[in-house]
């Protein structure tokens, strides 16, 4: 779905030029992008029913109005019907997210330009995975989307499940039109493997970014009883150097705020206005930095496809097998891929022990092991690894 603008701007005559590094101190230093949960759109997340005020454009913008408000919405329905045929939702949304991102910013003129990311419930988990993945694009014809990357300064998690739901808070998740839970729902129990991968994914990007988690202190009717949709462990996990506080306000209320007096929004009021000040020149500094690097990864992509375009031609071990050996791996593997260590250390210590055989040296045969597992269960990802950590056997 399109992105949506909440402030008024002029938009640009024509599209811009995409430089790599741009000033960042223009008429509108930061973007604010709001991404919503499953159960709301966008704005009725952020509107309070009873005066229609939607706070971040009502009661913050006229004290911030260097900046653009943008908002996000989604498509849920295949995430809440069961028996979906997406294998992995998540990184479908984050792709379909991350592009629309970069498209929106560059024709503004602002590809540059600071983010400062305002995320409830799912829309946290979303974001996650799409700076994973933004953190990963550094070949010459994706680097455009590693912009969102380097441009995030700070992170708001509004009642953001970072380690799951419990059972019970599945069904007040749930489309009460249809009948039974969708599989991608399952993923969000707490302990499962895609919210795991998720974290892996996240953690190692995170120290660059201004964190800060809020966690729901009312909870919600559900059924027939109450409790809390995202409870506080799951909001607001023990992450060192983060900010956390709780909002007064059910899951579905943190993000209503009618007054300036509402609970939670002075504190969310002060976060936003101190990342909007320390941003520009933060994220200056990064950009800089982000050229040299991409300089240096072109630098060593460029020598490396020429030395595995020399050994492909060497000939080696002349003396007694007359063998050639090569190193051609047309593809890398994914930065995304994790785990399968067991696997990995079984493997070379099987291969290692043909290998150091006597009899396997003097009769020169191939080696074959069999890899087998169910459709995307990430085989070759395993083999490429295997292959570019021991590419010097």
């Amino acid at each position: 779905m399109p992105i949506e603008e909440l402030t008024v701007g002029d938009p640009p005559a024509e599209s811009p030029a995409l430089p790599l590094v741009e000033s960042v101190n223009d008429r509108l230093q930061t973007h604010r992008i709001f991404l919503p949960g499953l159960l709301e759109s966008a704005l009725d997340t952020l509107t309070e029913a009873s005066t229609g005020v939607v706070w971040i454009r009502d009661l913050f913008l006229p004290h911030s109005p260097q900046s653009r408000i943008l908002i996000y919405d989604y498509e849920k329905r295949a995430l809440l019907r069961p028996g979906s045929g997406i294998v992995d939702p998540l990184l479908s949304l984050a792709t379909t997210f991350l592009g629309e991102l970069v498209a929106e910013r560059a024709w503004a003129g602002a590809f540059n330009r600071p983010i400062i990311f305002l995320c409830h419930g799912f829309g946290g988990l979303l974001l996650k995975r799409a700076l994973a993945l933004s953190h990963s694009r550094r070949g010459k014809s994706t680097e455009r989307l590693r912009s969102v990357y380097v441009s995030t300064y700070a992170i708001l998690f509004v009642g953001t499940p970072h380690q799951g739901m419990p059972k019970s808070a599945l069904r007040f998740a749930r489309d009460p039109n249809v009948a039974g839970l969708s599989q991608f729902m399952i993923s969000l129990l707490i302990g499962s493997e895609m919210l795991n991968e998720v974290a892996d994914q996240f953690m190692p990007i995170m120290k660059q970014y201004r964190v800060f988690n809020f966690w729901e202190e009312l909870e919600s009717e559900i059924d027939d009883t109450t409790a809390y949709v995202v409870d506080r462990d799951s909001a607001a996990p023990h992450w060192a150097d983060t900010e956390q506080c709780g909002i007064r306000a059910t899951h579905l209320g943190m993000m209503k705020f009618g007054t300036a007096r509402a609970s939670g929004y002075t504190v969310m009021r002060e976060a936003l206005t101190r990342y909007i000040k320390s941003a520009p020149t933060t994220i200056e500094t990064r950009w800089f930095n982000e050229k040299k690097f991409l300089d240096a990864e072109h630098r060593r992509q460029a020598e490396e496809l020429l030395k595995h375009t020399l050994e492909f031609g060497s000939k080696m071990n002349k003396d007694a097998e007359h063998s050639l050996e090569y190193y051609l791996v047309s593809h890398r593997s994914s930065v995304q891929f994790t785990g399968r260590k067991q696997q990995a250390q079984e493997l070379k210590e099987n291969l290692d022990r043909l290998l150091d055989s006597p009899s396997q040296k003097t009769r020169g045969e191939h080696k074959i092991v069999v890899i087998y597992g169910l459709g995307g269960s990430g085989k070759t990802q395993f083999c490429l690894r295997y292959a570019e950590e021991n590419r010097i056997k």
